[in-house]
């Protein structure tokens, strides 16, 4: 079945998303340009007749009140991989499935800017590059190796293990720190599971890929900082709300850091004047390092086809919450009695 998709006022370079939602015969609702919450009125208008939510839902949310609005809903789809401005709680708990953009394209890419960014922060890539900008030459620090290294990987989902897939032969030691994964995974990568602890003092570059949630949030602070190796070099391939940007300015200022990579930010986009966005010792990138040509063109066909599956009552590709598929097809079963009974 198709049926009516409330969709976000855009979805940028996502767009394709809604086409393709209409050609195959969807009923297209589209918010009004400029909401900034959802009012008594905009859920009145939109949550009744709302078989699926499409969108990333950035500066509005899809917030439980809303959820619960929705009698008909079936699923919440957003074209990227990140979900955190969606009640992915709320979904689980009230049986809808949350689908998202978790294609291999998302993950492949993410995986080679993972692995660029360790070599170019053992390189002291930013520092030469700065030198350079300001007329000099030569007189940046030389870098290191990342053969010898030791390479800590706070997080180990799919991300994580392309990386580490990727550094095999690089004579590096990788560890990693993910309380959710299966150790047989990790020893087949030959990485090694620590604790947090461990991985913050032996690490000389730490990868954050870890998502954002209250146990996550700021879990690379000043005192997570201060247990790193002097001079060790910090990437963010996560989500910024788990880097505290204050602690590693400070930490980058005296030395502590030796580097950093900041892809994601705690406020996106950053204001032009944040100090890591031109610190020297800083590659700075717009939530985009890992992003592609083939990835963009894969979104809005991904979104599509994980909406129309959910109408037709089909679990997903990419399923954010896969622990309500249970709830969800017990679920999809009582609208089905209901619109026969109708």
């Amino acid at each position: 079945m198709t049926g009516r998709v409330v969709a976000a006022a855009t979805l940028g370079p996502h767009e394709g998303a809604v086409e393709r939602l209409a050609t195959a015969g969807c009923e297209i609702d589209r918010l009004p340009a400029g909401a900034t919450a959802w009012t008594a009125a905009l859920i009145a208008q939109f949550a009744p007749t709302a078989d699926a939510y499409l969108g990333t839902w950035r500066g509005l949310g899809l917030p439980r009140a809303v959820l619960a609005a929705s009698p008909r809903l079936r699923v919440i789809t957003s074209p990227i991989i990140g979900t955190e401005y969606i009640d992915v709680e709320a979904a689980t708990a009230l049986g809808v499935v949350v689908a998202h953009g978790a294609m291999p394209e998302n993950f492949d890419g993410m995986a080679e800017a993972g692995v660029m960014l360790i070599a170019a922060a053992r390189k002291a890539l930013a520092g030469k590059m700065d030198v350079v900008r300001r007329g000099e030459w030569k007189t940046a620090a030389s870098g290191r190796l990342v053969q010898g290294s030791t390479v800590g990987l706070l997080g180990f989902g799919r991300i994580g293990r392309g990386v580490a897939q990727r550094l095999r032969g690089w004579g590096c030691e990788i560890l990693a720190t993910d309380p959710y994964i299966d150790p047989t995974v990790a020893d087949e990568l030959d990485v090694r599971l620590v604790e947090l602890e461990d991985l913050l003092q032996r690490a000389d570059v730490l990868v954050v890929l870890v998502t954002l949630t209250p146990e996550t949030r700021h879990i690379i602070d000043t005192a997570a900082l201060a247990r790193m190796k002097s001079g060790a070099a910090l990437i963010n391939i996560g989500r910024g709300g788990c880097v505290d940007e204050d602690a590693v300015l400070t930490a980058l200022e005296s030395g502590r850091l030796g580097a950093a990579a900041v892809d994601t930010w705690e406020q996106e986009p950053p204001p032009a004047d944040h100090p890591l966005r031109r610190h020297p010792a800083v590659i700075a990138t717009a939530h985009d390092v890992g992003h592609s040509r083939e990835l963009y063109a894969a979104i809005p066909a991904v979104a599509a086809e994980n909406t129309l599956a959910a109408l037709a009552g089909r679990e997903p590709t990419y399923v954010r919450n896969a622990s309500v598929l249970p709830a969800w097809r017990a679920r999809l079963k009582g609208l089905s009695r209901e619109s026969t009974d109708v």
